[in-house]
C-alpha cells in the first residue's frame, strides 16, 4: 500500500520477507482495531503469533532476537497509535485501507484483520449480546462485511461496488460505536510499554588481587605497579 507512514512501509517491507502466511498491514490494522475495542484486554503474547500465521506453541520465523524486536516493535508502535487515537480522539480514527476517497476502497483486509480476532476470542465477543442497541447493530455490520468477505454471505456485483463506496464509511462508525461501549464498559487504558527485554542483570564478579610487582594484566609488559596500579 502506497503513502503508508513510515514505520509502517517498514512493517510491510519486514513482514512480507517473513514468508506467505504473515498478515499484512492491512489485515493488522483491523486485526488491532478488534483488539482495541474487544471487551476483554488479550495480552500481546496471545496475539503476536497471529500475526506471523503461527501460534505461541510453535517457533518464531525470525532469524535472531534483534530481527524478532525490531518487527515487534514496530507493530506494537502502531498498536499504541491506534490506541491512543480511539481512547483520546476517536473522531480522528480511520481504518488503513487502500482506495480511501476515491469511491473504490478494497476494504476487505482490512475485515479479514477484524474477523480473526473475533474468531480466535468469541467468548471476549459473547459480552456484547447484551449491549445497547446501537452497540449491537455496529457489530453486527462489521460481522456481516466478515462474512461477506470470507464468502459466507454472497452479494450482487451491483451491491458489491455500492459497498466499495461506502464501506469505509460504515466500518469507521461501527468501530467508534463499539470503541465507546468498551471505554465505558471496560475502561482500563489499552496502550502498552513495549521494549527489548532487560536482560538480567550479572552477579558480581570477584578479582584476583595483583601484586604490585606481578606482570600487568593489561598485556603491557611493564610491572602492574609501574602501569595500571598507578591509578
Amino acid at each position: 500500500m502506497s503513502d503508508l507512514p513510515p514505520h509502517l512501509a517498514q512493517l510491510e517491507e519486514d513482514l512480507a520477507d517473513i514468508g506467505p502466511d504473515v498478515m499484512q498491514v492491512e489485515e493488522l490494522d483491523g486485526f488491532i482495531a478488534a483488539l482495541l475495542v474487544c471487551p476483554e484486554m488479550i495480552k500481546p503474547g496471545d496475539w503476536l503469533p497471529t500475526v506471523w500465521g503461527g501460534d505461541a506453541d510453535e517457533p518464531a520465523p525470525f532469524t535472531d532476537l534483534d530481527h524478532a524486536n525490531s518487527i515487534f516493535a514496530l507493530i506494537m508502535q502502531h498498536y499504541n497509535e491506534v490506541a491512543m487515537t480511539l481512547a483520546e480522539h476517536p473522531e480522528r480514527y480511520r481504518p488503513l485501507m487502500p482506495g480511501i476517497g476515491t469511491g473504490d476502497v478494497v476494504w476487505e483486509m482490512w475485515i479479514d484483520g477484524f474477523g480473526a480476532a473475533v474468531d480466535m476470542w468469541p467468548e471476549h465477543w459473547e459480552r456484547l449480546q447484551d449491549a445497547d442497541d446501537t452497540t449491537r447493530a455496529a457489530f453486527d455490520g462489521l460481522s456481516g462485511l466478515v462474512d461477506i468477505s470470507t464468502m459466507m454471505v454472497d452479494i450482487s456485483e451491483d451491491d458489491r461496488e455500492a459497498l466499495a463506496k461506502t464501506a469505509d464509511d460504515k466500518i469507521t462508525g461501527w468501530l467508534i460505536a463499539l470503541n465507546t461501549w468498551r471505554i465505558a464498559n471496560a475502561p482500563l487504558p489499552r496502550t502498552i510499554e513495549w521494549g527489548p527485554p532487560t536482560p538480567p542483570a550479572l552477579p558480581p564478579t570477584k578479582r584476583a588481587k595483583i601484586g604490585r610487582n606481578e606482570p600487568c594484566p593489561c598485556g603491557s609488559g611493564k610491572k602492574y605497579k609501574r602501569c595500571c596500579g598507578l591509578n
